[in-house]
């Protein structure tokens, strides 16, 4: 091989890297953050139970786009949750009422969630979205004591993943507490 040949493959070798596809970029992976809320009222339910339909079963961080077709669920490809927000909800919740004040009640405390998403009004503008039914039964009967829906909406800092991520953890916290509240009231 002569001179120009060397310099040739070497160009070649030296070039290699950028010639193979680029590695596809890690996702971000969100959780509602360090458990920073204070403890479950007394009188807080004994038993939890978190529950979602099937489409927010997953991992996915969803969003809507309400300027356009306000039915498509989407999801991003690059961004999700570290579980379920069932299980993250469940999660934050437990931690909640493991640091209640006083001794738990014989109740048990369902959590629906109904909508865990992110809603764009605009390209630039976005809200979270969560709406919880809550009902509360005595564990020994079964018996409903209380039931009552509740929904928060929180405007995005940014119009992205990160921003709903953020936003609908707060949301999910500011119910969390309200849910925690109202369970307590339980006759």
């Amino acid at each position: 091989m002569g001179p120009r040949g060397r310099v040739l493959l070497s160009m070649l070798l030296l070039s290699g890297c950028s010639l193979l596809p680029p590695q596809p970029a890690s996702p971000q992976v969100y959780d509602f953050g360090p458990a920073t809320a204070g403890a479950a009222p007394a009188g807080a339910p004994a038993a939890l139970q978190v529950q979602a339909p099937a489409w927010l079963d997953g991992a996915a961080l969803l969003y809507r786009l309400e300027y356009g077709d306000a039915a498509r669920l989407a999801s991003y490809r690059d961004s999700r949750w570290a579980a379920a927000p069932a299980a993250l909800l469940h999660e934050h919740l437990r931690q909640r009422l493991a640091r209640a004040g006083g001794p738990p009640r014989a109740l048990l405390l369902r959590v629906d969630v109904e909508e865990f998403c992110q809603v764009f009004s605009a390209p630039t503008r976005s809200r979270a979205v969560v709406r919880l039914r809550a009902t509360v039964t005595d564990a020994a009967s079964g018996r409903v004591l209380r039931q009552q829906g509740f929904a928060q909406e929180v405007e995005t800092a940014t119009p992205d993943a990160a921003g709903g991520a953020h936003a609908l953890a707060r949301a999910a916290a500011d119910l969390a507490t309200q849910v925690l509240d109202w369970a307590a009231q339980a006759a």
